[in-house]
């Protein structure tokens, strides 16, 4: 039997197929799922709780386009991406810390209490960091620090949160003092006040003469200990340079651990010329305990580090991985299998950029298996452009990813998930007995169903709002072409109760 459906619609052609590193299509609309505030937002970072539900943090703009006034804004999803609408106000809340606001890092409690850190820019002037505690509804735990928001004394910026197991905090960042940037931890006790038995009234620098030390990334290990990335620049001629140090969560260097717990190398040599900074940029630990690091200079790279600080001599040439892919690895997680999962984004010019996720085997070689041998996926979440923030692994074959899309020139939380390894069959088992055609379309869109298998068939739009939903048992539906240009999604379930989705595109 075969059944031809005629839909009249303006739209774009993606297929979220069933092959190897495909876009969920259980999660969100078609795999993704888009939040739009009133105006602009930004996703910077995100958590799961203990039910896997998705808090994310970023902010919105409350000038609209062209201001810098920040505010900071949470949002929170089921773990299929869902807007939780008992989450503060629909689902959203917004916090006013200072004239403008740049979250960096979110982490929840075991008891459901979520912490915030980043950055503040004060209304009567000058910067510091700040770290704000929500009880699970979304409201402002009056118990913490002043009604629930602490505010650094000096020109902070938080970057990382760790939870210790008396609740108290370590906060990682960096201090911009007397014209320099410097890499800092804080200690809060778990009512948000400062720890004075902690460096110096809670503060304690990471830097000395001969380590100026900036953060680029920070990640709390298995042994509990803190491992620090980023560049160092005490060398005013061959200014920077790789440099990474391990420290106790009461900011002790761990001197086991490379030279009294500092590393710094100088791979690439600076060049004033190019003014290229090389520094490393996010980390992950293996298994076996051992750590990756993601860096840039001219070209991306990858090093192991061992236990004791030293390269991994066993990995690429002298414990460095040069990658051929043009691309900067921003964000980083790690299976239990000890593959590597790289985040960044696709494009330089407007209206080319995409997520893109890379897969390294233990050894830092492209992972051939993964989507089909290609080793990467690019993923395309909107007509606009997409830039990807965070990443963090939902069980140990799905991939959240969080950060930014564009839809009628606004900025939006947008999440995705990736099957990491859905069987490879055909690209998608359904596209045998159903054909989605012509890509692209002018005004009509046709649908045949050489089966009969067809349930029904919903349309939404980029925002994740159904404009149409098909369920007649018509041969041929006709469909009045009554929708705005732009991006729609075509979810089509069977009677069996599989699910076939198509992102189209009207020219």
């Amino acid at each position: 039997m075969k059944e031809k459906l005629l839909l009249i619609l303006l739209n774009v052609v993606f297929s979220a197929n069933s092959q190897n590193a495909a876009l969920d299509p259980t999660f969100g609309n078609a795999g993704i799922s888009v939040h739009p505030h009133s105006n602009t937002a930004e996703l910077h970072c995100f958590a799961f709780d203990n039910n896997d539900n998705i808090v994310s943090a970023g902010y919105y703009l409350q000038g609209g386009a062209g201001s810098n006034q920040r505010q900071l804004t949470l949002t929170k999803t089921d773990k299929n991406g869902i807007l939780d609408n008992t989450f503060g106000t629909n689902g959203k809340v917004t916090t006013a810390i200072g004239h403008s606001e740049h979250p960096e890092y979110i982490v929840i409690q075991s008891d459901g209490k979520i912490i915030v850190a980043g950055s503040v820019n004060f209304t009567g002037g000058g910067t510091g960091g700040f770290v704000v505690r929500y009880n699970s509804d979304g409201s402002l735990d009056a118990t913490f620090a002043n009604n629930g928001i602490y505010t650094s004394t000096s020109s902070n910026i938080f970057a990382f949160i760790t939870i210790l197991s008396d609740n108290s905090i370590v906060l990682a960042g960096n201090s911009y003092l007397n014209g320099e940037s410097l890499a800092i931890l804080v200690k809060l006790d778990s009512n948000g006040v400062e720890d004075s038995q902690f460096g110096t009234n809670g503060i304690r620098s990471l830097t000395s003469t001969n380590f100026k030390f900036l953060m680029q990334e920070a990640i709390l290990l298995t042994d509990g200990t803190i491992f620090c990335a980023g560049y160092e620049y005490s060398d005013t001629v061959n200014y920077s340079k790789s440099a990474y140090c391990k420290v106790d969560t009461q900011g002790n260097f761990d001197t086991a651990f490379g030279t009294n717990g500092k590393v710094v190398i100088d791979f690439f040599n600076y060049n004033p010329i190019t003014n290229i900074t090389e520094y490393l940029h996010s980390a992950g630990q293996l298994p076996n305990g051992q750590i990756i690091v993601g860096g840039f200079e001219l070209t991306s790279f990858l090093l192991k580090i061992n236990s004791d600080g030293s390269l991994d001599n066993t990995f690429g040439t002298n414990g460095m991985k040069i990658l051929s892919y043009s691309f900067r690895p921003r964000v980083m997680t790690v299976q239990t299998d000890g593959k590597i999962i790289i985040g960044s984004g696709t494009g330089v010019a407007l209206g080319t950029r995409k997520y893109r996720i890379i897969r390294f085997d233990i050894d830092g070689d492209l992972d051939t298996t993964f989507n089909n041998g290609k080793g990467l996926v690019d993923i395309d979440v909107s007509p606009g452009d997409d830039w990807l923030e965070h990443i963090k692994l939902q069980g140990n074959d799905k991939l959240i990813m969080g950060g930014n899309s564009v839809l009628n020139s606004n900025h939006n939380f947008t999440l995705a998930r990736l099957l990491l390894d859905t069987p490879l069959s055909v690209e998608n088992p359904l596209e045998q007995f159903i054909k989605v055609y012509p890509n692209p379309f002018d005004d009509r869109l046709y649908i045949e169903d050489f089966e009969g298998i067809i349930k029904n068939i919903k349309i939404f739009d980029s925002t994740g709002r159904i404009v149409k939903i098909v369920a007649e048992t018509n041969t041929i539906y006709e469909i009045p072409s009554n929708f705005a240009i732009g991006v729609y999604y075509v979810n089509i379930e069977t009677k069996d109760g599989r699910i076939m989705n198509k992102k189209m595109i009207k020219k």
